[in-house]
């Protein structure tokens, strides 16, 4: 078995990084302003669907497409149907790139671009590792009792109503995987918890407007200020903010024009390891609490001293962790403030064993008298699957099989279309010690470690097909 998948990927692999780069070159952030019936999500994420689908069909797979919500292609037999879920969408590509975002360049051996571990080099993994699978179970004249399918979704990064839409009108399958998370094997998933909270009128009339962030589920790399008062009184602040104590944030000013400009540069990463990360936003209230432009203004106190660069929120009484997940991730996302209103989202990982309840108490005491209006966007609930289940011993065979080391499970704060199955877990493409660059500034897979991946998913999906 082993000897087939190897002999067919190292025939096709070529081909396997080919078409990769050909899907990093779409570059399928989710686009309202491009949103049709037969897009929902922009036209760049319908692009990428269909060529994750064309793709497939190259492999002498059959593809289709639900709605361009969700793709799917199906080989195998008719026992039990095991899901393997990905993702074409991916999220703004940012600025900071020493390459190309949307190029999939190879240098050094890694491919380079926005998707390349998050998800789309998962996702054609999983097209070659089911054609080899098949291919070694065609070798040994074996008929499929199971069957795999291939779930290519394209809203993961922002709410996951792809896969809505699917499970309504296809049913849930009973197990699975997500290659979107790390090695050996992702059993649990902390819950995801956004929270919105809005100002209004309290600043005076100084700060006039600023921004940061574009989405919650990445810590800022870039947030801004503008002040407007007497020119004297601007250069005064000027003077202040300069002399601030420098640390790893970049903060810079601009007097012109009548305003007093505010900018500042963190560092991006994944709301799940924000303290990989530098928050922008939260350093931005802290230089303007530091030269008193938030007096009066409870709303952007709150988020300046109890929340801003500070991601256990420890300060806001909600540092939770369990034995199981770990700690409580706390990351301010975006700001928005024009004139005398300000809205911030708050993106929260809470552990396991904890709920959303315990966590949203807390901020309901904390503001307590404040005019803060406080509301959950949304709230994804924790996931854990039991290490006993026959697809994780499974799971653990394969792994062992390729790295001689033990597949142990782990939790994670990302959250992968895992959490939506209730008997699926998130499988590779991270192996353990590999840096986490998705949603960073060059991103990157390591050709090497994509490869030995598939071959990974490849002998999983055999086995699982043979039953």
């Amino acid at each position: 078995m082993k000897k087939a998948i190897d002999n067919y990927l190292n025939e096709h692999e070529n081909e396997m990084m080919v078409a990769l780069s050909g899907a990093i070159a779409i570059p399928s952030v989710k686009d309202p302003a491009t949103a049709n019936s037969h897009a929902p999500f922009g036209k760049e994420v319908g692009r990428a669907l269909e060529f994750m689908l064309r793709t497939a069909e190259g492999r002498r797979f059959t593809a289709e497409n639900m709605k361009n919500y969700v793709g799917r292609v199906r080989w195998g037999g008719d026992g039990t149907q095991y899901a393997v879920l990905t993702h074409v969408d991916v999220v703004p590509e940012g600025t900071g790139w020493s390459v190309p975002p949307f190029a999939g360049t190879i240098k050094d051996g890694r491919l380079y671009g926005r998707g390349s571990t998050d998800d789309k080099g998962p996702a054609i993994a999983s097209i070659f590792a089911l054609a080899a699978a098949r291919a070694a179970l065609q070798a040994q004249h074996i008929e499929p009792r199971n069957a795999i399918m291939l779930l290519f979704g394209t809203d993961e990064e922002s709410g996951m109503v792809d896969f809505d839409y699917y499970f309504k009108k296809y049913g849930i399958p009973e197990a699975g995987f997500s290659p979107d998370g790390e090695f050996p094997i992702v059993n649990g998933e902390k819950g995801i918890l956004n929270l919105q909270l809005v100002g209004h009128g309290m600043h005076g009339g100084i700060l006039r407007h600023a921004e940061g962030g574009t989405r919650s589920n990445v810590v800022p790399q870039h947030a801004e200020a503008v002040l407007i008062t007497d020119h004297d009184k601007m250069q005064r602040l000027q003077g202040l903010i300069e002399r601030l104590p420098k640390d790893e944030f970049s903060v810079s000013t601009t007097l012109a024009n009548g305003e007093l400009k505010l900018n500042v540069e963190g560092m991006p990463a994944h709301a799940s390891t924000p303290e990989k990360g530098r928050n922008a936003i939260g350093k931005l209230l802290q230089v303007l609490d530091a030269v008193h432009c938030l007096e009066d203004d409870e709303s952007l106190q709150f988020l300046a001293r109890e929340v801003g660069t500070e991601w256990t929120g420890h300060r806001v009484g909600v540092d939770f962790a369990d034995e199981v997940s770990g700690v409580l991730t706390l990351n301010l996302g975006t700001l928005h403030i024009d004139h005398d209103d300000s809205t911030a989202v708050i993106n929260i990982r809470y552990p396991i064993k904890v709920t959303s309840k315990q966590v949203t108490d807390q901020f309901v005491e904390k503001l307590l008298g404040t005019k803060i209006e406080f509301t959950v966007m949304s709230d994804s609930t924790p996931h854990y699957v039991d290490p006993g289940t026959p697809l994780i011993q499974t799971l653990q065979k394969a792994y062992t099989e390729y790295t001689g080391t033990e597949a142990k499970c782990f939790a994670i704060g990302g959250g992968t279309y895992a959490r939506l199955i209730p008997g699926a877990v998130a499988f590779g493409p991270l192996f353990p010690g590999q840096p986490m660059t998705e949603h960073a500034p060059d991103e990157f897979i390591d050709v090497d470690s994509l490869l030995k991946a598939t071959r990974i998913y490849a002998y999983a999906m055999a086995e699982l097909l043979k039953g």
